[in-house]
């Protein structure tokens, strides 16, 4: 089935998320931080005892930060973020992918950070780049698909190899225009067989987590996970000026690792500064400042490649 509806325990948990969001996204996190704690450690310290620092499995490029979503949890939203604009150049991009190429890096590549991607009218061109040149990395695009028609998928095909659209409401009910594309992809599944399409069922105003203090319909800022986070041993985050950043959600873009305009990817990624994070993050993120405030787990798919 190359679409599928995620809709995170069907109508009974939609409507806890909805009436009930606050206390839902603290039975969540809780257990999710305690039961995933062992295997991240047991990560973190293979990570750790390595001779040589293992790679980054995931690499996120914000080619534009910027977002059309109102979504109320979210401090990138569209009217309420303070961050200058910045747009990605495209010589920097293409010094990206050829540091990746000398290093036959194989991973993940997702084409946004914080930002709507589908607002950058370059991410095809960026997406057919990455393909011709790392045709062995996965490419996924998260976006809320409000700006996304059937024509714009089609575009995708043999360019991405799996799409997640948020779909923010405040119904249960699919948007109108995710619904048309919905539709056309179960009656023209052959068309899409190479892409995995995901649309994902999302409350617009739900309290999630409190993404490093900065969510602003979050009034507590942490509910009790001090578990090391898997991100600064799995993900490297760059801004669209080529700022390195700690991870997806420094939002407000305030870390800062190293800059790819002057140096090696692959040379930030194993440099003091990320050494210092990820020593003191093996025992626990109450152990770094920008962390302590952090409720975050991640979703699922930094651990089952870890696994």
């Amino acid at each position: 089935m190359p679409v599928r509806i995620r809709s995170f325990g069907g109508p009974l948990i939609w409507w806890m998320r909805k009436h009930h969001s606050g206390l839902t996204s603290r039975i969540v996190l809780s257990t999710v931080g305690a039961t995933r704690r062992t295997k991240i450690q047991n990560y973190i310290n293979s990570f750790l005892s390595a001779e040589a620092t293992p790679s980054f499995r995931f690499l996120m490029l914000e080619t534009i930060n910027r977002c059309n979503g109102v979504c109320s949890f979210c401090p990138a939203a569209a009217g309420t973020d303070k961050r200058p604009y910045k747009r990605m150049e495209e010589s920097l991009l293409g010094k990206i992918i050829t540091e990746l190429a000398e290093r036959n890096w194989v991973g993940t590549i997702f084409l946004q950070v914080n930002n709507e991607p589908l607002l950058d009218n370059r991410l095809f061109t960026f997406a057919k780049e990455i393909r011709n040149r790392l045709s062995h990395c996965r490419i996924c695009i998260i976006t809320n698909g409000t700006l996304l028609d059937i024509a714009k998928l089609k575009k995708m095909i043999l360019l991405v190899d799996e799409i997640v659209v948020n779909d923010y409401s405040e119904t249960y009910n699919l948007s109108p225009n995710i619904k048309k594309i919905y539709s056309y992809v179960l009656h023209h599944k052959a068309e899409f067989m190479t892409m995995n399409i995901i649309i994902a069922r999302r409350y617009n105003k739900e309290i999630l987590a409190t993404r490093a203090g900065t969510a602003p319909n979050k009034p507590y800022k942490n509910n009790n996970v001090n578990s090391p986070c898997i991100y600064p041993f799995t993900d490297m985050i760059i801004f669209p000026d080529g700022k390195v950043g700690m991870c997806c959600n420094d939002c407000f873009e305030m870390t800062n690792f190293g800059d790819v305009n002057r140096e090696n990817i692959f040379d930030i990624w194993g440099n003091e500064k990320f050494t210092e994070l990820r020593n003191r993050m093996a025992k626990g993120r109450s152990a770094y400042p920008f962390c302590v405030e952090c409720d975050v787990v991640d979703a699922g798919s930094r651990e089952k490649i870890i696994q």
